[in-house]
C-alpha cells in the first residue's frame, strides 16, 4: 500500500491543500489550510490508510513533515 501526501502549500494568494497532486482546497490563511489539511490526514488515518502531512514553511520553496499531527486532533 502506498503512502497517501497531504500537502499544504503557499500560493500567490493564499494556501492551498493538495491531497497526492490534487487540489483539495484554496483558503486565505494559512491556519485554517492547516486546520483542513490535519482534518484531511487524520480521516484518512482513520480509515486505515497510512498518510503524511506536508507543509511549506513560510518564504520558503521547502516542504516539511508535520510530526505530532495525529494528537492535534
Amino acid at each position: 500500500m502506498e503512502k497517501i501526501t497531504v500537502a499544504v502549500l503557499r500560493t500567490e494568494g493564499g494556501w492551498r491543500v493538495m491531497k497526492d497532486d490534487r487540489q483539495i482546497g484554496e483558503y486565505d490563511c494559512r491556519v485554517d489550510a492547516e486546520d483542513a489539511g490535519l482534518k484531511l490526514t487524520r480521516q484518512i488515518h482513520l480509515a486505515g490508510l497510512e498518510v503524511e502531512l506536508l507543509v511549506q514553511e513560510n518564504g520558503s520553496w521547502e516542504v516539511t513533515p508535520l510530526a505530532g499531527w495525529a494528537t492535534v486532533h
